[in-house]
């Protein structure tokens, strides 16, 4: 198939991963629904969990539910849980426990579920002493058949009894998903139906942290270090070899084919001139020395070629394009670092048009650009040029806009998912809008997942195909800990009401530098809402943004980066006083931050 799968072809239904497995129930006789009197229920459900802890602990969980009966206008979930698994947090529906007893009721947006059509509904749970996986679910009123991960659903039977045997309608074939995909038959999202490569060298910085703390907080961390995280190549050496490198890009793809992960996160980060040449990027290519060049030759070809080679063809590979370029050249003039010189070459639009056309053609790959955060992107005016200049982008590809798989947000990033006190930016406060704040300031974006889902929108209103997905950053943005909110404000002036009832910390949402008070987010989970492929750890928690000062690590050659200094303002991008937020004494950007990953662990939310 040429240019791989999105293509308008790409998103085919599989079935979601599942870190234990479940055993698969008969298929029940169909019988009335009771949230659709009028229609025979039949239905499929697979359940994912991403867990962590040893005792105990609290897990994500993904249920995808196919609906192989006739079209429902409303439904109801229920199952029980099998263990002392506790219900903390779910989305896609209306979540309600009582005992055991798990209820998930459709919301209005999503009552409506077509005859072969899948909903993906999730939430976040706590356990102790075991967490066995539900196996008695059932949609209004009527058991499911729970597919098994890596094997075929049963064939769906017609929603009409017909005196003769005769194909029910049904969308085209799907693959079953294994642990081991083929490459040669590319799948609607990349993440469902597989584990996620571990990274050992992250795992090996955790523990190092894990025995340097109290043995609660180690088996905290221990917990952490089978989760997948993104493999960053921000660096001709790191995918060719060259000094200080560990672990090259071939060496990250022989481990992941050894440890049996069905899919890797690369985050292509080499760009010329890249973060607007920012003194804590340090990029290695710029323009003026023939670095466009370098970047397609040196960086691109080899790692295109890699992926291409046969070993790999069954490992999924998610490629992430460029973190910021493409916002920086729209915020850059706002920036302490113009993106003038960046914008005149067009080196951005051009490699990352390279990079496209290299890896969309690769039936394994799949192709997700940047596209900025709600704190830098949620401006309408930010919003509108960003959505028109990642189209010109693509439309400039060789494939057109069907060399995109999807998007990427949050990337590095610390906006958080939701903010359960600040649903609309045009609730008001004592007759003022709260948008006029100055931590809002106007921006009508007040978390990621609205920015995430809006930006896909806008984009397939562009001409991208409906296929489009969405993986947003979630390493950072939990804020949870002893100072997350617990309930709206209740004063009467509008910065205090916000201030109060923001659970993103920040001094501003243009902080993003070691930022004080973060905690890890919602763990790696796949198809988590409508739209959105997979909530990811892209940056890896614990690695610094930046050297914080007020000094610089010992025999460092680098300028002290302000917008890392705990001591430094944030300048024209804010106010002149509005202070950077960044943790002291951070080492070099990419070096491990022990306090950092003291501090996101025991501010994660969900808890671990």
């Amino acid at each position: 198939m040429p240019f791989g799968h999105q293509r308008f072809a790409r998103r085919i239904l599989t079935a979601a991963a599942a870190a234990l497995p479940i055993a698969a129930a008969a298929v029940a006789t169909p019988v009335l629904g009771a949230a659709s009197a009028d229609a025979a229920v039949t239905c499929q459900v697979t359940y994912t969990s991403t867990q962590w802890g040893t005792n105990s602990g609290g897990f994500t969980a993904g249920v995808e539910v196919r609906n192989t009966g006739e079209a429902l206008t409303g439904w109801k979930l229920t199952f029980t849980f099998p263990g002392s698994q506790k219900l903390t947090q779910g989305w896609s529906a209306r979540w309600t426990q009582s005992g055991n007893r798990v209820v998930a009721d459709n919301e209005p947006w999503n009552g409506a579920v077509t005859s072969g059509g899948t909903l993906y509904l999730g939430f976040n749970g706590s356990w102790t002493g075991s967490n066995p996986p539900p196996t008695d679910f059932a949609f209004n009123g009527v058991p499911c058949e729970v597919v098994v991960p890596g094997t075929s659903p049963s064939p769906s039977p017609s929603p009409s009894p017909s005196p003769s045997p005769s194909p029910s309608p049904s969308p085209s074939p799907s693959p079953s998903p294994s642990s081991s995909p083929s490459g040669d038959v590319p799948v609607d999202n990349p993440f469902l139906g597989v584990q996620g490569y571990v990274d050992p060298d992250w795992a090996a910085d955790v523990e190092s942290s894990a025995t340097r703390v109290d043995d609660a907080t180690a088996r905290k961390m221990r917990g952490l270090e089978q989760t997948p995280t993104a493999i960053w190549l921000n660096r001709i050496a790191d995918v060719i070899g060259g000094s200080g490198v560990t672990r090259t890009l071939k060496d990250h793809l022989d481990t992941a084919v050894e440890q049996g992960a069905g899919y890797i996160t690369l985050v292509l980060h080499d760009l010329p001139d890249r973060d607007c040449r920012s003194l804590v990027s340090n990029a290695e290519l710029h323009t003026q020395e023939d670095g466009l060049n370098r970047y397609k030759a040196e960086f691109v070809d080899p790692i295109a070629a890699l992926l291409a080679r046969p070993e790999y063809r069954d490992l999924r590979v998610a490629a992430v394009i460029e973190p910021r370029a493409l916002i920086d050249l729209i915020v850059g003039q706002y920036s302490i670092y113009p993106c003038d010189q960046a914008a005149a070459s067009g080196v951005y639009v051009t490699g990352i048009r390279y990079a496209l056309d290299k890896l969309a053609p690769l039936p394994n790959v799949y192709t997700y650009l940047d596209a900025g955060s709600a704190g830098w992107g949620g401006w309408d005016e930010n919003f509108n040029a960003l959505t028109n200049l990642i189209t010109d982008t693509v439309r400039g590809t060789a494939a057109g806009l069907n060399s995109l798989d999807g998007i990427a947000t949050n990337v590095a990033d610390y906006v958080p998912l939701v903010e359960p006190f600040l649903t609309d930016a045009n609730q008001t406060v004592a007759g003022q809008p709260i948008k006029l704040s100055r931590f809002i300031d106007w921006n009508p974006y007040l978390n990621e997942r609205d920015y995430a889902v809006a930006m896909r929108t806008a984009l397939i209103a562009k001409g991208f195909s409906a296929a489009l997905g969405v993986v947003v950053d979630t390493s950072r943005n939990g804020w949870g800990g002893p100072d997350r909110p617990t309930a709206v404000s209740t004063s009467l002036d509008v910065n205090t009401f916000v201030d109060q009832s923001r659970i993103d910390r920040r001094p501003s949402r243009a902080a993003m530098c070691n930022q004080k008070g973060a905690g890890l987010g919602t763990r790696p989970v796949a198809a988590p809402a409508p739209g959105v492929d997979a909530y990811l750890w892209i940056k890896r928690p614990g690695e610094s943004d930046g050297a914080g000062g007020p000094i610089l690590p010992e025999g460092s050659d680098r300028l002290l980066d302000s917008t890392c200094d705990p001591n430094g303002s944030l300048g024209p991008v804010s106010d002149s006083i509005r202070p950077t937020g960044a943790l002291p004494n951070a080492p070099l950007p990419g070096d491990w931050h022990h306090e950092q990953f003291v501090m996101l662990v025991d501010n994660a939310y969900p808890a671990l």
